[in-house]
């Protein structure tokens, strides 16, 4: 019997794992990050489904030992700059944390789409991963926006928020539901870039928003359509 290790490597190295990491990002961003505001439990549930994330994405990241080393460096000190910060209270790593979970949502992303776009048959797996990607994308801009607020105070207008823990938490998933609706371009008008770096992100979004399910996700499902008709006609 293989190691437990191998058992993980080999499924996250699989098609089916694009849809197990769809599931998991729904539940994560939808059911459980919302909560986060209800309390401690949530924020610790929420922090160790996105650390599982993070490892599930480091084993399919790269075979190279020298490249899992230094992504595997990141990881850890990403999540331990998230745990000082979120559970111990320590000052200063605001930068730090949302630059280091910015660059590991980024390589999620990277992940994923090698997945979605390596050689071989367009599988609904690997529709579900660019969805997944979708999801993704929206993540990276939420971060790098929260980002900017974290630089630039002021750069983004939304209503203001009384208890300075409860306004982070509150900030975060404002930067979700900003960052989804400028993604799909719905624009509501509730929150507003202010300062030029937050409207160039803004307008980047909107952009990649558009390109990516007119070309990317339209082109996977036409291949994978493409490919059951000419399964069907081998058949016959």
């Amino acid at each position: 019997m293989q190691p437990i290790h191998r058992r993980v490597t080999k499924f996250w190295s699989e098609e089916r794992s694009l849809t197990a990491f769809l599931i998991l990002l729904i539940v994560e961003i939808f059911l459980i990050a919302p909560m986060e505001i209800t309390g401690l439990a949530f924020r610790i549930i929420n922090s160790m489904v996105f650390t599982l994330l993070l490892l599930a994405g480091l084993l399919t990241m790269t075979k190279r030992k020298e490249l899992q080393a230094v992504a595997a460096m990141v990881v850890v000190l990403a999540i331990a700059t998230r745990v000082a910060r979120r559970f111990f209270g320590v000052a200063g790593f605001e930068v730090l944390d949302g630059l280091l979970m910015l660059i590991c949502t980024i390589g999620f992303l990277v992940v994923v789409l090698w997945q979605v776009y390596r050689e071989g048959p367009v599988t609904a797996h690997r529709i579900q991963g660019a969805v997944a990607g979708y999801l993704l994308l929206s993540a990276i801009f939420a971060l790098a926006f929260s980002l900017v607020e974290t630089i630039q105070p002021g750069s983004f207008q939304m209503s203001s928020v009384q208890d300075q823990v409860r306004a982070e938490v509150v900030m975060d998933r404002s930067f979700y539901y900003f960052s989804v609706v400028t993604l799909t371009t719905t624009g509501y008008g509730d929150i507003l870039a202010l300062s030029n770096s937050a409207r160039t992100l803004v307008m980047m979004e909107a952009l990649t928003g558009q390109l990516y399910t007119a070309i990317l996700i339209a082109r996977l499902v036409s291949l994978h359509v493409e490919t059951k008709r000419e399964k069907r006609a081998g058949h016959q």
